[in-house]
């Protein structure tokens, strides 16, 4: 492994102080008790500047460990949610993804955190003519960087009995040297990547409330377990996630009805959770996709669907693996190109709500038709017909329907009049002009990080959002869940 230390990335993690303890040896003295601190790991992105101009499909990497160094005893291990947990740091410049939960810490004083990885992947393309929407001809390429490891230098103090958590940051535009809107490198273990920083944020900082460390949005997988309230959904790349229903707890219009009893064991799902401070977790949404266990690959659509063949070509992004017999377990990995194929008679398309407004007029909802796809939309599909990727030669899949997912978007903030926000500077394969495009959000239903209400994002800063990209004749063509200020 290579091993970059970061001198000049000095980390304080402010925690909450439970007991007093003295100087740095991470030997208390006063008032200590006894047990380990409890800590939860999430994980987030920085993205490039907007002003690059990139269009990014994918970002990949294996973490495969981090450690804690304290100033006495022996380096901590963190146990993370999955043994191959597979990052795909596009979606979490907006969203927050779990890397562990509820992992005990001895109490004391830790100087550093090591992170190490292995694969990162970056697929990306060119579109030199503003306007144009989908990546230029012949320019969609993924690019290989080398494992490595960051160590962060900290002054982190831990107490015992108490609960906390940890959100690990990584810089892109620090891993990237580029050549005009392409990439020629990509380096993971490059300087002042990755950073680290207490939760809870400060109260300017977040929507979330005491006890809550993040939110956890947009969670796709296979309900592997069910309790009398509780949900465990395991997904591809990340480990699985268990949250409780309670009282505020929403659900689908899709359900048949709004209470818990919609959760069904070996369906496929997607939820929303917030992260608590113990490290369990609370069901904020629940949304079922299918009602069985199926083969699901979701990805960003790169192209204009070509409308003799029925085919269109995505990045992949996220994936769901049928309980038995899967097709794409093994076979499929996030960044893949995939060329997909659309049946000549498809059910017809969805747009995957998740309780938000929708405004009228998506060509994409209820559509049969490939014509109604456009780059830069995100789409799940169950698949039919799988054939893996083979060197430079795309996979290929067949499938009977598709529903629209989110879209992760960086931009520039240009306007804010809430419920709505604009931005503009996004990724040119989308084909946007200049003048600003509006996001619209929904009361009850926006997670926020970076700032703690709409109304405080600043005209000229760097936003991402998690969106549904619904394109013209919808107005707005944007329809945001989640917002990160950067």
């Amino acid at each position: 492994m290579i091993r970059q230390v970061f001198t000049s990335a000095v980390l304080i993690l402010t925690s909450v102080f439970l007991a007093s303890c003295s100087g740095v040896s991470g030997v208390c003295t006063l008032n200590c008790g006894g047990g380990d601190a409890t800590v939860s790991f999430v994980l987030t992105a920085t993205p490039p500047s907007p002003s690059s101009q990139l269009s990014i499909q994918a970002f990949t990497a294996t973490i495969t460990g981090i450690t804690l160094t304290p100033v006495i005893g022996a380096p901590v291990n963190i146990a993370l949610n999955s043994t191959t947990y597979i990052a795909e740091f596009s979606r979490v410049t907006s969203d927050s993804t779990l890397l562990a939960a509820h992992i005990s810490v001895p109490h004391g004083t830790y100087t550093q955190m090591t992170v190490t990885f292995s694969a990162p992947l970056v697929t990306f393309c060119v579109q030199a003519n503003p306007g144009v929407a989908g990546c230029a001809a012949g320019t969609l390429t993924s690019l290989s960087g080398t494992s490595g490891s960051a160590t962060l230098s900290a002054a982190l103090t831990l107490t015992a009995n108490q609960q906390t958590g940890i959100v690990l940051n990584a810089n892109l535009g620090n891993t990237l040297t580029l050549a005009g809107q392409s990439v020629s490198k990509v380096n993971l273990g490059a300087a002042n990547v990755f950073t680290a920083s207490a939760l809870p944020r400060s109260s300017t900082q977040t929507d979330l409330v005491s006890g809550q460390l993040s939110h956890i949005d947009d969670v796709m997988g296979l309900v592997t377990n069910v309790g009398s309230s509780t949900v465990t959904v395991q997904t591809s790349t990340r480990g699985s996630i268990t949250a409780t229903a309670n009282s505020s707890t929403q659900y689908s219009t899709s359900c048949s009805t709004q209470s818990f009893a919609c959760v069904q064991l070996n369906s496929v799902a997607i939820v929303d959770a917030v992260l608590n401070a113990d490290g369990t977790f609370t069901l904020v949404f629940y949304r079922p996709l299918f009602t069985s266990s199926v083969d699901i690959i979701e990805g960003v659509v790169t192209d204009v669907p070509n409308s003799l063949t029925n085919q269109f070509t995505v990045v992949a992004t996220d994936s769901v693996f049928a309980s038995s017999g899967s097709v794409l377990n093994g076979q499929l990995h996030l960044g893949d190109q995939v060329i997909v194929t659309l049946s000549a008679s498809p059910a017809p398309f969805v747009i995957v709500t998740k309780g938000l407004n929708i405004p009228s007029g998506s060509s994409f909802n209820n559509s049969t038709s490939i014509t109604s796809v456009l780059p830069g939309q995100t789409v799940s599909f169950p698949v039919t017909a799988f054939t893996a990727p083979a060197g430079a030669v795309p996979g290929a899949a067949s499938t009977d329907t598709l529903a629209l997912r989110f879209t992760r978007v960086t931009g520039s903030v240009s306007t804010v009049a809430p419920p709505t926000f604009s931005g503009t500077n996004f990724s040119p394969f989308f084909g946007l002009q200049t003048s600003p495009q509006t996001f619209q959000t929904t009361t009850g239903r926006l997670s926020l990080d970076g700032v703690s209400d709409l109304g405080s994002l600043s005209s000229g800063n760097t936003f991402s959002t998690s969106a549904l990209y619904l394109g013209a004749p919808a107005n707005p063509i944007f329809v945001a869940q989640t917002v990160r200020a950067h």
